[in-house]
């Protein structure tokens, strides 16, 4: 018998929160498995504390809710991780997603087959309305086979052994509170320790497009996000990291970028586009090398 803490954090989406505890709701259980559902609130107020509760009374499965009042992403999940206590596994996913029914079956199944440290499912997106190719496409993630050794993983899907976790001082780290990207941190650690993370693109948790983050803007600052995120993280993961290498590489990412938008501007968006995110790519690095951090959760 396993045990699986569901570690979920939420901050002003109370609709989402009610949503993907619906969908929790219809999971079914994998075989010799204890489930408990926990509920970090990354804010000054216990905004969503009756939302929980609520549901704890009707649900099949223990159901917690915690307040953590120091604002960034990795004080409450190392909050949930903590109240996780003696779990066998810390299952995440995010408060603007649902899940399948068999997702956490799907997970279970490819950590036992594996006997993995961790397993990675998939989070394709769901759109409140038709929305072009392109930006469908911008928001769909790339697919591995089944039992694919991944280095990094994120948590929007994530099943991780708790042992490891407990190996890492942290174990999200706070640098990373509000830039984002303490997942692929974490995860590249548990790698650097001999953790094994596997994939399994059957295990589903799809993501909820809002309407705001399918125009092109979001797009051009996701890029700029995850760029400048990326750069921080490399600069964390290597001590000899010297920012001012990548400077050339930059300089040539942006003059590619300039050459596909501008002859494209005139024939399509969806060519445009791919050199936009070149752009926002490069000046995200740029920002970087400037000591200009991304503070987007904050």
């Amino acid at each position: 018998m396993i045990n699986i803490s569901i570690c979920i954090c939420t901050r002003n989406r109370k609709e989402g929160l009610k949503k993907l505890l619906e969908s929790l709701d219809n999971l079914d259980t994998p075989t010799n498995a204890n489930i408990r559902i926990i509920v970090v609130e990354n804010d000054s107020k216990n905004l969503s504390e009756n939302v929980v509760k609520e549901f704890d009374t009707k649900s099949k499965f223990s159901t917690s809710y915690f307040l953590e009042t120091r604002q960034g992403l990795a004080f409450a999940r190392n909050r949930s991780i903590k109240e996780a206590s003696e779990t066998n596994f810390c299952c995440f996913v995010d408060d603007d997603q649902v899940v399948a029914s068999d997702w956490l079956v799907e997970l279970v199944k490819c950590q036992r087959e594996f006997n993995a440290d961790g397993v990675w499912g998939s989070n394709p997106p769901i759109f409140n309305k038709k929305v072009p190719s392109y930006i469908s496409k911008f928001h769909t993630p790339k697919l591995f086979d089944y039992g694919t050794i991944v280095i990094y993983a994120a948590t929007n899907c994530l099943l991780l052994r708790k042992e490891y976790l407990d190996k890492i001082e942290g174990a999200f780290d706070r640098r990373l509170n509000f830039t984002g990207g303490e997942d692929i941190y974490l995860t590249y650690q548990i790698s650097n320790l001999g953790g094994i993370i596997r994939y399994n693109p059957k295990a589903i948790a799809y993501e909820i497009i809002p309407n705001d983050r399918t125009t092109i803007k979001y797009v051009a600052k996701r890029c700029y996000r995850n760029s400048n995120t990326a750069y921080y993280i490399q600069s964390i993961k290597d001590d000899n990291f010297n920012k001012f290498k990548v400077f050339l590489r930059l300089i040539m990412r942006m003059s590619l970028g300039l050459m596909i938008v501008i002859p494209f501007l005139l024939f399509g968006k969806s060519n445009a586009l791919k050199g936009l995110i070149k752009i926002c790519d490069a000046v995200g690095g740029f920002a970087f090398i400037l000591d200009r951090q991304n503070q987007f959760y904050k």
